[in-house]
């Protein structure tokens, strides 16, 4: 910056040197000229202004050497003036002597000492020559003792542009110093606002992003406070239902307790059946001698044969509750889904059960018509021919293997009951686990939803850090911006 400078002001000054030279030459040769009366020697002054074109034409390609051409021009073509004007009655001549010390004085800024050391020793030596050689011109500028003080004011004037330039060339080696320490310290400076703003910038992004997360972090708490409150709702509705299930247990293991003691009733009146019909059977050869014992007999059995219907009845509508207490179980295994499918299977065994059971009530109900109907027909035809004693018997042989397969049906049905006594047990014990279970998970739930509650006040704290970090980026982006600003303006 400093060297650019310097060339720029040379350019000035060897512009300055350019056009004052011209303008003395102009001047001189037209003050002669008009107020002197001058003739053709007076055109010398003109030579000056002839040699500054000259330079200014070859100033590029003289370079730097121009400053030193037109530091020379003055005093070489000036003492030439001087020596060719000596002739001359005219005393104009004696301003150029001032026409030396202007021009050593505009050499000043071009702030070098070598420039005004050559001009001193240019003007001195050839003036001195000059003299020597022309006398009669330069007495007639000065008197010797004129010339002296000439000399003299000329030295001092010297010596005060020296001293001038020694003092500007050292106050601009302080600037060209403080100057690189502030380019140094500026571009430190540009450095760290650049860093700055770098760090501004990811601090404000890294800042949006955890806005961002913060707020995703927060919708999705919302979002999982909503689904565990809905699971717990759920799980309440799932305990109420168990809750339900549980009283309906206790309603079915009581009806599985009266079926199972109905039917070791009826198996044990099937079985006293049975041997009322053996004691029949034996007696049947006596029928013919004691009718009026038969036909007691054959009443007792009638009685007998209706109890049973209506022990059969009983079975019945047992059975028909067992199957829709069967379909509700299936309902409500269904509702307590993964849970309750173990539930479902037997309550799908229970309901077929109770169809079985159903079934063979009809066969029994059918064999129990037709042993009513016999027994009919046996008061009848006791009274009316005790010849068919033999068909009666094969009768009796007939009803005898009905009860035996009525008492195996009966059988099997105490051991279904018994079974289903054991599996209502243990639903009972499965839906007292699944309580517990359910309770345990209600009570996680409700530690989660308090979890998530604070984790949302983290998330919404977050989001306000977040927020706090942003505007605080922002801040740190416009100092840096404003750094920035100044830092132009002060390169």
């Amino acid at each position: 910056m400093l060297v650019q400078s310097e060339k720029n002001q040379e350019k000035l000054v060897n512009k300055i040197m350019f056009l004052y030279i011209l303008g003395v030459a102009i001047s001189g040769w037209g003050f002669v000229m008009i107020m002197l009366n001058g003739g053709v020697r007076e055109c010398v002054f003109l030579l000056t202004g002839v040699a500054a074109i000259i330079t200014k034409v070859f100033e590029k390609q003289l370079g730097s050497r121009a400053k030193y051409v037109y530091a020379c021009i003055p005093p070489v073509l000036g003492a030439v003036t001087a020596a060719v004007g000596g002739s001359s009655e005219s005393a104009g001549y004696v301003c150029l002597t001032h026409y030396y010390f202007v021009a050593t004085l505009l050499l000043v800024l071009y702030y070098e000492q070598k420039i005004l050391k050559v001009s001193a020793a240019v003007t001195i030596i050839v003036n001195a020559a000059m003299m020597i050689a022309f006398p009669a011109g330069f007495l007639k500028l000065h008197l010797p003792i004129g010339w002296i003080f000439t000399g003299i004011v000329y030295v001092i004037l010297f010596v005060a542009c020296s001293f001038i330039v020694h003092r500007t060339t050292s106050l601009f080696g302080v600037v060209e110093d403080k100057e690189k320490e502030v380019e140094s310290v500026l571009d430190s400076v540009q450095m760290l606002s650049g860093k700055l703003y770098e760090a501004g910038t990811a601090l404000s992004q890294i800042s949006e992003n955890e806005s961002a997360a913060a707020q995703e972090l927060a919708a999705t708490s919302e979002e999982l406070v909503g689904n565990s409150n809905m699971l717990g709702s759920k799980t309440d509705e799932s305990m109420n239902n168990l809750g339900e299930l549980k009283e309906w247990e206790s309603v079915v293991a009581d009806n599985v307790e009266k079926v199972e003691k109905t039917t070791r009733d009826l198996l044990d009146k099937s079985q006293e059946s049975e041997k009322l019909l053996n004691d029949l059977h034996k007696i049947n050869g006596e029928v013919s001698d004691s009718m009026q014992l038969t036909t007691e007999v054959a009443r007792k059995l009638s009685d007998a044969v209706q109890e049973i219907g209506v022990t059969l009845k009983l079975i019945s509508d047992i059975s028909s509750s067992t199957n829709l207490l069967a379909l509700n179980a299936s309902i409500e295994a269904a509702r307590a889904g993964e849970a309750g499918k173990g539930f479902a299977v037997v309550a799908t065994e229970v309901g077929t059960l109770a169809h079985s059971t159903q079934e063979s009530l009809k066969v029994v109900q059918s064999v129990i018509e037709r042993v009513q109907n016999n027994v009919t027909e046996i008061t009848a035809q006791v009274e009316e021919n005790s010849s068919k004693l033999g068909t009666q018997n094969a009768y009796f042989d007939n009803v005898f293997k009905s009860m035996r397969d009525m008492t195996e049906l009966l059988n099997e049905s105490v051991s279904a009951v018994q079974t289903m006594g054991d599996t209502y047990a243990k639903q009972a014990e499965v839906i007292e686990r699944t309580v517990t279970i359910n309770q345990d998970i209600a009570e996680s739930i409700r530690k989660e939803n308090e979890q998530f509650h604070s984790i949302n006040s983290m998330a919404e704290g977050n989001a306000g850090d977040t927020a706090e970090v942003t505007k605080q980026a922002g801040v740190i982006n416009e100092m840096v911006d404003e750094m920035s600003r100044i830092l132009n303006r002060e390169a």
